[in-house]
């Protein structure tokens, strides 16, 4: 197998933090590691190190945060390096083409969808939304376009009814680091190799906005536990109780059946609304202003009555 050179990394989100740890554990030459700006979050509107960043800092690994990484003094940093590959996972910006003729290798990149399936922002929430029974990891060569460039590995994970986005990114973001790993060994050995994707079978994912964050219980009760579960923990998909604004977060489908938005029923596990075609069963909600709570404890608060008419939220 020919020798590893120096690796760059390129990553912001926690979903590219196993990846990091993995590349470092696998024993590989991480130069150095790229990431956003540390930016204002949460309420008090604090700084925060990026998640990567701060899994570089703990790893002992330099770091390198440029605003724009497609600059001509943060390409000649890079290129300082002599990278043999870029790896990118969830690093926030396209990388353009004197970026990606660095590296002799290419830039590898990891993306969380089944490719051509689901290319764009969102992979996971659209797997979800799609109703795919398969979810999974792709490494590929990027190029310019989104998404586009040939792929290298693909590893899937099964998706039961239960799943929401948050379960399947961890899941994904865990095994994802082992497959990289395992690419880049296999393109130093010439075992793995880059094939070009199906145009014909592409779909392209995209943003999660507010119109589709609001529940109609027009839906069956499949796809309204789609949606809920695609935007679960975040961004939430929305119902109006009395006024009062509730992200839905689980759901489980219910063998009833009433007028679309009516509250059936107050079981023991959640209160019984339903949709176009069956039910569904609120699991755990979270009221405006407040945490997340079982849909039994929002219950037994008042926060919904049997019988009640679910409104729909305002779109604006």
């Amino acid at each position: 197998m020919a020798p590893s050179g120096p690796l760059i990394f390129l990553g912001t989100s926690s979903f590219a933090v196993p990846s990091l740890e993995a590349l470092a554990a696998a024993g590989e030459d991480v130069r150095l590691v790229v990431t956003q700006p540390d930016r204002p979050r949460g309420r008090g509107q604090h700084t925060e190190a990026t998640p990567v960043r701060a899994a570089a800092e703990r790893l002992g690994l330099p770091l390198f945060q440029p605003a724009r990484v497609n600059d001509h003094e943060a390409v000649a940093e890079l290129a300082r390096l002599a990278p043999e590959v870029l790896v990118v996972v969830a690093y926030g910006q396209l990388l353009r083409a004197a970026l990606l003729a660095l590296p002799r290798r290419g830039a590898v990149n990891l993306h969380p969808s089944l490719l051509p399936r689901h290319r764009g922002p969102s992979p996971v929430a659209w797997t979800i939304l799609s109703g795919d029974a398969e979810a999974g990891n792709s490494t590929m060569l990027l190029d310019e376009g989104m998404d586009t460039g040939p792929v290298l590995l693909q590893e899937s994970v099964p998706v039961g009814p239960e799943a929401t986005r948050g379960e399947l990114e961890e899941v994904l973001a865990r095994t994802g680091g082992g497959l990289l790993v395992r690419t880049l060994r296999g393109l130093r050995d010439g075992t793995v190799y880059p094939v070009p994707q199906d145009e014909a079978r592409a779909t392209a994912s995209r943003l999660l906005t507010r119109e589709l964050r609001i529940l109609s219980w027009e839906r069956p009760a499949e796809e309204v536990r789609r949606v809920v579960h695609a935007l679960s923990p975040q961004p939430g998909a929305l119902a109006a109780v009395g006024g009062r604004l509730v992200k839905v977060l689980r759901v489980r489908e219910a063998a009833a059946a009433g007028p679309p938005g009516r509250v059936l029923e107050l079981r023991r596990e959640g209160p019984v609304v339903a949709c176009g075609g069956g039910a569904v069963v609120w699991l755990e909600v979270q009221p405006e202003g407040k945490r997340a709570m079982s849909g039994a404890d929002f219950a037994r608060g008042g926060g919904v009555a049997a019988g009640q008419h679910l409104e729909a939220p305002p779109h604006g």
